[in-house]
């Protein structure tokens, strides 16, 4: 992999995946496009080898732009990274034949497992060669699963105090407070409070302040995570 094309409209979002994509050792040349147009315009005028894609595009959306690619035999490698969680969109994309397709948010060991599909298909249709394996046909088809357990909570939080956590807030009905949950739980409220401040911080959970008449405002918590993609890079088996 040498040149990569960044199709991102979000400046924030296209220095992330700048930053995630320069961290790998072969990238030579990285361009970045606000819309298809200027994709386009790149692709005419240079070699690209991998195309990363949003789908949430003025103008013309990513899987438009996948589809008129192919309409044009151009095959070029592409993986989605984009908001898009439809399953109309899901295969619409496969059906193009993405490498991989990344919902916003992720983290880098998803990126990089994406990276991993798309190197394990470069050597599985090497163009050096007119024949392949069944061996590297079986990198990209039968890729082994990331490890959850690579990812590793902060100093001073436990697996089993998180799971635990997890599962009370799951069964709450409404949003709910430190104080609520900690009774429920059976913890100190300043326990309770690290695992909650955890749980914000990785997008699990939202937070908003409300106010009374009198004291002081009180911060509730609601779960955003409802598909639960986020934690299980902590508790896999949930």
């Amino acid at each position: 992999m040498t040149n990569v094309l960044i199709i991102e409209d979000d400046p924030m979002v296209a220095m992330l995946n700048q930053q995630y994509i320069m961290q790998e050792n072969d990238v030579k040349n990285i361009k970045t496009a606000k819309n298809t147009t200027d994709a386009m315009t790149i692709l005419k005028t240079q070699q690209i080898d991998l195309i990363l894609l949003d789908v949430y595009l003025p103008g013309m959306t990513g899987l438009e732009f996948l589809e008129l690619l192919r309409e044009q035999n151009n095959e070029t490698a592409v993986i989605l990274i984009t908001a898009a969680d439809d399953v109309p969109s899901v295969k619409k994309a496969i059906s193009f034949g993405v490498v991989d397709y990344l919902i916003k948010p992720f983290n880098l060991e998803r990126f990089k497992l994406a990276i991993k599909r798309y190197k394990d298909l470069q050597q599985a249709t090497d163009k050096a060669s007119s024949h392949t394996n069944q061996s590297a046909i079986d990198q990209f088809f039968l890729p082994t699963s990331p490890k959850k357990s690579l990812i590793s909570l902060p100093k001073g939080l436990a697996k089993l105090t998180l799971e635990m956590v997890y599962q009370q807030i799951l069964k709450e009905n409404a949003s709910f407070s430190t104080q609520s949950l900690a009774s429920h739980l059976s913890l100190s409220r300043i326990s309770t409070k690290k695992y909650i401040l955890f749980l914000v911080e990785i997008n699990v959970l939202g937070e908003k302040v409300m106010y009374q008449d009198i004291g002081r405002p009180i911060t509730y918590y609601f779960l955003k995570d409802v598909n639960h993609r986020l934690i299980r890079d902590y508790l896999p088996n949930v």
